[in-house]
């Protein structure tokens, strides 16, 4: 065995693990917090969807049409959304929030006739529903922070598009 090989072993054994093991563990570990941040804002999106119900007119309900004022929906959409992400009336984030940044709502629509159609997302929808696609900044939490640092990012956005269906009786 020649002087220095063993040096070599574990300098090429340390270089695996550092640039290569652990980073790729990071990646599978962040893509699982990526993906469980994403569920819970989608359950706190379908959770404001399904809050349209106090938007509904009741008198008008009662003759089994949905009719829902999209001012009235906007303010209550806001509302929910802001207790289950844990934000302010303006949508920036408090202290224990998912998100790092203000959340935005791209979309926030009513379907409540002319079925069958599609969204503008492209799912077909069948029956009345509240269409959202809203955008929540979110941090990363292992390597991936510091590689959005190195290319002037802060935080990556997670869009979501969430289609809830309003029962109603047939």
């Amino acid at each position: 065995m020649e002087k220095g090989s063993s040096l070599v072993d574990v300098l090429i054994f340390t270089f695996v693990i550092i640039f290569i093991i652990l980073p790729l563990f990071s990646f599978v570990i962040e893509m699982g917090i990526i993906i469980n941040k994403s569920g819970i804002i989608r359950d706190a999106v379908d959770l404001a969807n399904i809050s349209a119900y106090n938007a509904i007119n009741c008198n008008d309900l009662s003759k089994n049409q949905v009719i829902i004022s999209q001012s009235r929906l906007d303010k209550v959409y806001r509302k929910i959304l802001a207790q289950n992400l844990k934000l302010d009336k303006s949508l920036n984030p408090k202290y224990d929030s998912i998100a790092c940044s203000q959340v935005s709502i791209e979309e926030l629509v009513i379907y409540n006739s002319g079925f069958p159609l599609t969204c503008e997302r492209g799912v077909e929808i069948t029956r009345p529903s509240i269409h959202s696609c809203i955008v929540v900044p979110v941090k990363p939490s292992l390597f991936a922070g510091m590689i959005m640092k190195i290319s002037g990012k802060e935080h990556m956005e997670l869009k979501l598009h969430v289609d809830t269906e309003i029962p109603k009786n047939n």
